[in-house]
């Protein structure tokens, strides 16, 4: 698929160091535990960083938001995995690991459930629109292009779908009207009996029918898009993070063989 209409052509990163890339990954990670020092450490940023980000980035600071909510989600899952199934440790005896045993003890969890929400209850219902719409504001914090169509005034995500599609609805239904008006202006329209209001209202609910089909086929293709680039991003920041790993796996394999080497060697 091409992407071209959809992806921002200079993907750089800023001068602060915060890459679309990187400010997607920080997001990923925040919605999925909660944990900003975490996130930070998943994208090699700084607390600081972050939290400067957040204050000078409205759309930034919007995901931060949503992201929360979408972690006070999976905290309850988990809680609930917890409480069912509770926590496997390993039993160690005299340096020795002898087994593993169940433990079933919550309350760090719940603690942190409760600060994520007071954090939802401040944070009001256009965070937990947001959070609907997390993909959306993803795909935009990573400058994934959004078509002038699906914009208004500036605002930085697309219209929702639904407020797009009743658009072109209203939109196709106000062109109908128009038609048939300047048709009973030049006289062509009849006396509009019951037969030209049937056919108007035909024209109308084709029309509008039509509107919302095209205006829901351009959405879905920017989201389709959108969400294509995006899972690009991720798994290229996975497999960067694959390579590292193991490279470093490689350099600490050589250095032990280095100095089981040279111990040989000196004993």
């Amino acid at each position: 698929m091409d992407l071209s209409p959809f992806v921002s052509s200079d993907p750089a990163a800023r001068r602060d160091g915060w890459s679309p890339e990187r400010k997607l990954r920080f997001l990923d990670r925040l919605a999925a535990n909660g944990n900003v020092r975490s996130a930070c450490a998943a994208v090699g940023m700084s607390r600081d960083a972050a939290y400067t980000l957040r204050r000078r980035d409205a759309l930034f600071a919007r995901g931060w938001a949503a992201a929360l909510l979408l972690a006070r989600e999976a905290g309850v899952e988990l809680l609930a995995d917890n409480a069912t199934e509770g926590i496997e440790e390993d039993v160690w005896y005299r340096g020795e690991h002898v087994g593993t045993k169940r433990r079933f003890d919550a309350r760090l969890l719940l603690a942190h459930l409760a600060r994520l929400d007071r954090l939802v209850e401040e944070a009001g219902q256009r965070t937990a629109d947001d959070a609907a719409r997390f993909e959306e504001i993803l795909a935009c914090v990573a400058e994934v292009d959004v078509p002038e169509e699906l914009r208004v005034d500036d605002e930085p995500l697309p219209l929702e779908r639904a407020t797009t599609l009743d658009m072109a609805g209203d939109e196709a239904a106000q062109a109908v009207d128009d038609a048939w008006n300047e048709r009973a202006e030049r006289g062509e329209a009849g006396n509009f009996d019951d037969e030209d209001y049937a056919r108007y209202r035909a024209e109308c609910r084709d029309a509008v029918a039509a509107a919302r089909a095209e205006a829901g086929a351009r959405w879905d293709a920017w989201f389709a898009g959108a969400c294509e680039r995006l899972d690009a991003l991720r798994e290229a920041a996975e497999s960067s993070a694959r390579t590292v790993s193991e490279v470093s796996g490689s350099a600490g394999a050589a250095a032990h063989a280095s100095r089981v080497v040279a111990g040989g060697a000196a004993g």
